[in-house]
């Protein structure tokens, strides 16, 4: 604390500031609140922002949902049949779609695919985008207390799940959804819209690994640079036509996906290099095809326990009172 004390010092009569301590378990950065109460975890919570989300909202959210977006999320309907929102209430969607994708960035992985579509209706939003935003704010309600939880069997082997939904966009582009972990919880967990048309399924899951790659590998690069020794970074896939082209490179390509530009199997020359290993997994236990696709029911709540580390029976008055809403501050 006295070291503490004396750089904060220096903080202040250098950059002429006052400067504050956290002390404890229980920290606040960016409306994001980490409590490390529990030995080897983080919980991770945003409940005060959420608050302020759904305040922000012009329109009473009475409704209380079980999952983020109905199935019908990716469907649009066409323009001329479509009725658009009158301007206040189009910059009033802006403005949600925003907060929610702060949200969704960095405590509720859970509610990433419907953000991801929501922010591609901001130009134009209509009635129907209006009711799905409202359907992801009453989840939001239901489950204002859901924590993300992180914990680490070991800080040597980063695991990554890739999976690519094919051709789910109205412009018949697909959509990828990446996570990783080093235990419990997703560490680092991201959503995306294809930049290109796929021809199929197996070129949609290559797609979606090379969208993933930079992110792979920075973060196997930044443990690397805290002094970790790291294994090959695992990834699981559940396409094995995708992950004989990842590892063969145009040695599996055939007809069907000779025409695939070199550039996608970048990720063959990190499996070369020792940098990455790829494994099958069942799509039943690839996690993060909860990030390209709104799921339902049972499967939902047991996807979204892999992403959020929390219980697949999770229920929110479970962790009401729970969850630490502030940390304990000093100031120097």
């Amino acid at each position: 604390p006295i070291e503490v004390t004396k750089f904060g010092n220096w903080l202040s009569a250098t950059y002429g500031v006052s400067v504050a301590t956290h002390r404890g378990k229980v920290h606040d950065y960016l409306g994001m609140i980490f409590d490390f109460s529990e030995k080897g975890k983080v919980m991770v919570n945003m409940i005060e922002y959420i608050k302020n989300i759904i305040s922000d909202f012009p329109e009473e959210i009475i409704a209380i949902r079980t999952s983020p977006a109905a199935d019908h999320l990716f469907t649009v309907r066409d323009p001329s049949l479509a009725t658009p929102l009158p301007e206040e209430q189009a910059r009033a969607f802006h403005h949600a779609a925003a907060q929610l994708l702060f949200l969704s960035a960095r405590a509720r992985r859970d509610i990433q695919p419907a953000t991801a579509f929501l922010t591609t209706r901001v130009r134009n939003p209509d009635e129907d985008d209006w009711g799905k935003v409202k359907r992801l704010l009453g989840y939001l309600k239901g489950t204002l207390h859901m924590p993300l939880i992180l914990s680490a069997d070991s800080l040597t082997l980063s695991r990554w799940w890739v999976d690519a939904a094919y051709a789910v966009r109205d412009d018949c582009r697909g959509h990828t959804g990446a996570g990783m972990n080093f235990g419990q919880g997703m560490v680092m967990s991201y959503f995306w819209k294809h930049k290109i048309n796929t021809k199929s399924s197996t070129e949609a899951e290559i797609v979606g690994v090379d969208d993933s790659l930079g992110y792979i590998l920075w973060a196997r690069y930044f443990m690397i640079e805290q002094g970790y020794e790291m294994d090959a970074s695992l990834l699981y896939q559940d396409n094995m036509s995708a992950i004989l082209l990842e590892t063969n490179g145009r040695a599996s390509s055939s007809k069907r996906t000779k025409h695939i530009k070199v550039k996608y199997f970048l990720i063959k020359d990190k499996v070369d290099h020792g940098e990455i290993t790829i494994e099958h997994c069942p799509t039943e236990q690839m996690w993060t095809d909860i990030n390209t696709k709104p799921k339902q029911g049972l499967v939902f709540r047991a996807f979204r326990g892999h992403v959020m580390g929390i219980p697949a029976n999770y229920k929110d008055s479970d962790y009401e009172g729970k969850v630490p809403l502030t940390p304990v501050m000093s100031m120097l």
